[in-house]
């Protein structure tokens, strides 16, 4: 799944805006492996415990990144 989202992060326009907090959570995988740059605030919540609405956003896709997006392209390719 974070391959996809990756794909899909690499064909936009960046810097990208992320506001869905599924999305926001792909990203903090995504980051965490080094495969983009990325602006994601801490999620804070509020008191009475519901998520603040949050903005992310995608600064780059590493060149980690674009080897693996070449990578799974390759593999699917040979299948």
């Amino acid at each position: 799944m974070s391959m996809e989202f990756l794909r899909v992060l690499a064909e936009q326009k960046l810097p990208y805006v992320l506001h869905a907090p599924a999305d926001i959570d792909r990203l903090r995988v995504l980051r965490a492996a080094e495969l983009v740059t990325a602006f994601i605030p801490p999620s804070d919540r509020a008191p009475d415990a519901r998520a603040i609405r949050q903005l992310a956003q995608v600064e780059s896709i590493t060149a980690k990144g674009k080897l693996a997006l070449n990578k799974a392209t390759s593999a699917f390719i040979e299948l």
